[in-house]
């Protein structure tokens, strides 16, 4: 079978339009067409039917799709790795798969060095995995490229680059009652916390970091968002322990006093991981150098 058809299937089952498929193809709609007819006669199935002013697949082209997902992408990617990626020309579109403390690091240096360097490239940072599973599923079946977390993948078959650590430290609001200049382990502990949410080997990031076990912080409230915590410490008279990059970024706008930690840790580790089939992508290959290249930077953030 012509590989183009399944090619054209594949983004037509994305879109679920053949108007779209064929600007995303750079082709006509009726070639589209045409094409969706060969598979039609090929499979013996309507693939698509037309609902509304829209098109939903049959459940044979849902499995169809399924089925082809994987080996199409290893085909259609492995064909584009032999060919030279140029950045200066390509119009290749990457998926990035972070989170959105660190999107705000990584993104804004990434976007400026592309558009100096590479400006019809597309970058989607606009997938996040809460579980190890899925992250490994969407590397294999690469509907990411790269994955940036604070831990890395040790399943056979992923790689794993360090690429960046900062420090941690603890932030409270400028005229804090109790805390001022300096903060000792027993005040740290007395004061009610913002927990910052993201987990980081089944635990929350600190105490994934810290070098001794500690007490339990009293929580006043917890959240997803480390710049959500800051904000809050702002506010309220309460601590929290961020990233040291985030804390500086937001005492530009907030009255904040940051403080290092009053026991020993850990810098937090961020990993760019990748799944074995993509080493031979130069287009790939570009793409980890590019990471490297921004986020040089952010290596070893301290007070």
């Amino acid at each position: 079978m012509d590989l183009n058809l399944l090619k054209t299937f594949d983004v037509v089952m994305n879109t679920r339009s053949v108007n779209e498929a064929a600007v995303n193809l750079g082709i006509s709609a009726p070639a589209v067409s045409h094409t969706l007819n060969r598979l039609r006669e090929q499979y013996q199935d309507p693939l698509f039917i037309r609902q509304g002013r829209g098109i939903v697949p049959t459940n044979f082209a849902i499995e169809l799709h399924a089925e082809i997902q994987e080996p199409l992408k290893r085909l259609l990617n492995g064909s584009k790795s032999r060919q030279a990626f140029d950045p200066a020309t390509s119009q290749r579109t990457f998926r990035i798969s972070s989170h959105k403390d660190l999107d705000l690091m990584v993104v804004p240096p990434l976007i400026k060095y592309r558009d100096e360097l590479a400006p019809n490239v597309n970058f989607k940072a606009d997938i996040e995995h809460l579980n190890e599973k899925d992250r490994q599923t969407d590397l294999r079946m690469r509907k990411v490229d790269l994955i940036l977390a604070t831990v890395p993948l040790e399943e056979h078959g992923y790689h794993n680059k360090l690429l960046f650590e900062q420090q941690l430290v603890v932030v409270c609001r400028k005229g804090h009652p109790r805390i001022k200049d300096s903060i000792t382990q027993e005040q740290f502990f007395a004061e009610q916390h913002l927990l910052w949410k993201t987990q980081r080997m089944d635990n929350y990031i600190m105490d994934s970091l810290v070098l001794d076990k500690l007490p339990q912080r009293k929580e006043a409230y917890a959240t997803g968002s480390t710049c959500n915590s800051i904000m809050m410490a702002a506010q309220m008279d309460w601590l929290c322990v961020t990233g040291v990059w985030h804390a500086k970024m937001m005492s530009k706008m907030l009255p904040l006093t940051i403080l290092p930690l009053p026991f020993e840790s850990h810098l937090l580790p961020v990993y760019m991981t990748w799944h074995n089939s993509q080493q031979s992508d130069t287009g790939h290959q570009w793409l980890k150098q590019v990471f490297e290249e921004v986020t040089k930077d952010l290596t070893s953030l301290y007070l």
